[in-house]
């Protein structure tokens, strides 16, 4: 008999995304009565990005057959990495393993009334969740190296007070964490003893958004901008395919909305570096790029056959540019026809969208982000004392 009442206990770290604890825990959770698989951890001592890909993937197969993961025991390091990774995604952590065997049965009867009830709906919510793991994931050592940045600069406690930091600031502002961390890590630091981060900041009105009369600029989280582009730009052209990214500090392009395309699209163009794709032509020329998929040379065989399976034949990329005449996204039009060109009226308003849209993500950049920067320095030298002059980039 596996289940709770027999944890799974591996032995040795946890590196590599066929590791033999994955199968073992698919195995149990398919002999276990309740459903619930515990994992004893305690002599684990690493995971890498390797064994957390694994570890992602076991979720979402054991999530799928109505199971439910608990992790117990694991060194206070892998520990922390399993709490900021795994947040809300259903995967609970215990500290030892018999808090997590006498949590399970409860638990999993709960999760076996829900699937047995809305199987579809659980999966659907299965399915986001494990997603949502996909890029806490991507996300966790750009916020891991911000927080190790507070923890210098201001003299902080541990790891933990870091991150509330981050995620307040985060809250308080409307944006998102992954957001916040990249700019800290990006932003030269404070002058040592200065109250303000930006003493000499001019805070701009957010600029008109023509095209989209029905959002208020100013009072609107770059979530809602960035759907309501994608959405726009798809209605102009009559295609039920789109997505828009965002350039990030590497200049790498960052997927951020998407529309008509399943998980294994999202996740294979997750990020795109400098020349992958017409997207990124179209970052790097800061013009309009049409590439048919079938002949177009820019992409690799598994690109090429991953979007013609979603029925995509054409794509149009524009990228938004800001005032300061730099990229700072692009978003992308696929349609069904082969050679399908846009008309002049079409390239238009495409094209003034495009440039509407980057001013407001430039300034959304400049004056939200900055005050989320703002409000964590205060608050954090409030609280902990004066800067350090040892942490983060320079001024320049």
């Amino acid at each position: 008999m596996s289940g709770p009442e027999r944890p799974v206990r591996p032995d040795g770290d946890l590196d590599r995304p066929d590791h033999p604890l994955f199968s073992a825990v698919l195995r149990a959770g398919l002999e276990a009565r309740t459903g619930t698989v515990v994992v004893d951890l305690s002599r684990v001592q690493t995971i890498t990005a390797d064994g957390m890909r694994g570890l992602l993937d076991c979720v979402r197969s054991l999530h799928e057959t109505g199971g439910r993961l608990f992790l117990a025991a694991a060194p206070e390091a892998v520990a922390q990495l399993l709490r900021l990774t795994l947040v809300e995604t259903g995967v609970q952590i215990f500290a030892t393993v018999a808090e997590a065997q006498r949590a399970a049965p409860k638990a999993a009867a709960a999760v076996g009334a829900e699937t047995a009830d809305a199987p579809k709906t659980e999966l659907e919510r299965l399915r986001r969740e494990t997603a949502d793991l996909r890029g806490k994931l991507r996300s966790h050592p750009l916020i891991a190296q911000a927080q190790g940045i507070l923890l210098e600069r201001y003299r902080l406690d541990g790891p933990e007070p870091a991150f509330t930091l981050l995620k307040e600031s985060s809250q308080a502002h409307n944006v998102k964490l992954r957001t916040l961390a990249a700019a800290l890590v990006n932003v030269p630091r404070p002058e040592p003893g200065s109250a303000l981060w930006f003493p000499d900041r001019v805070r701009r009105p957010a600029p008109a958004l023509p095209l989209l009369p029905e959002l208020e600029t100013g009072g609107t989280n770059r979530g809602a901008v960035v759907k309501r582009v994608l959405h726009q730009a798809m209605e102009t052209v009559g295609s039920g395919m789109g997505d828009l990214q965002l350039v990030d500090p590497a200049r790498r392009l960052r997927m951020e909305q998407h529309h008509g395309f399943d998980q294994e699209f999202v996740d294979f163009f997750a990020v795109v570096g400098e020349g992958e794709t017409p997207c990124a032509q179209a970052a790097e020329r800061a013009r309009h790029v049409m590439s048919d998929i079938a002949t177009d040379r820019v992409f690799s065989d598994a690109a090429r056959t991953l979007i013609l399976s979603t029925g995509s034949r054409t794509v149009h990329s524009f990228p938004m540019t800001g005032g300061t005449g730099r990229v700072v996204g692009v978003f992308s039009l696929h349609v069904a026809q082969a050679g399908r060109s846009l008309t002049a009226g079409e390239e238009r308003i495409l094209t003034h969208l495009a440039g509407q849209s980057g001013a407001w993500l430039e300034w959304h950049e400049g004056t939200v982000v900055r005050d989320a920067l703002e409000h964590l320095h205060q608050r954090a030298t409030r609280d902990r004392g004066t800067p350090s002059a040892a942490s983060g980039p320079p001024h320049g």
